[in-house]
């Protein structure tokens, strides 16, 4: 009888560690990547109008947890780092944003529209790789494409490599600040394109 209240007792506090060792684990932190700055006057609305569509990114990055490179064949997924939502979703929303800001128009959109928008010009982005690596540097490899309203290229392809500075490895909140950076360039890139036909 003692045995048996004994191995019950050892059974209980077996159980309390686990409970205990479960409620210590850190909570998951949530991240999103971050558009360009509205400049002072805020947004103008031109008639030129921008689409942005289709983006694809890679399937290894279509998951919650922000992925990072640990060599040229291995990948890791960050155990309590995520993102806030799906990253192709939010890749193009601050596509957008950015292009927005420095087009300065609040024509440019995501496609497709619920409604047929007449397009003076149609922005495609194919990514190839967009993560950081082992040594805390942010990596936007990407081909886009940039049509103008009679569906002729006014590019063949443009190609953006860009590669941020590196950061803490760990430090995922300045990993995330450095991929929008990166991002913000490809952005730059491509509206050059737009300005430059636009002013021509």
């Amino acid at each position: 009888m003692i045995g048996a209240m004994q191995m019950r007792r050892h059974l209980a506090a077996a159980v309390l560690l686990v409970v205990a060792g479960c409620s210590q684990s850190p909570p998951t932190e949530f991240y999103t990547l971050s558009s360009m700055q509205l400049p002072p006057g805020g947004l103008s609305t031109p008639k030129t109008v921008v689409g942005v569509g289709p983006v694809t990114l890679p399937d290894y990055l279509d998951r919650p947890q922000i992925v990072t490179r640990a060599s040229g064949n291995r990948v890791m997924l960050a155990d309590f780092d995520s993102w806030i939502e799906p990253i192709n979703s939010m890749f193009t929303r601050v596509l957008v944003q950015n292009l927005s800001v420095l087009l300065v128009s609040d024509n440019v959109m995501s496609l497709p529209q619920r409604r047929a928008t007449p397009l003076d010009y149609q922005v495609e982005v194919d990514v190839t790789r967009f993560d950081a690596d082992a040594t805390g540097r942010a990596v936007l490899d990407s081909r886009w494409r940039v049509y103008g309203e009679g569906g002729e290229r006014l590019i063949e392809e443009g190609r953006s490599t860009i590669v941020e500075s590196a950061v803490e490895p760990s430090d995922y909140e300045a990993v995330v600040a450095s991929m929008s950076k990166a991002l913000a360039q490809m952005s730059r890139a491509i509206a050059s394109v737009i300005e430059t036909h636009r002013s021509g």
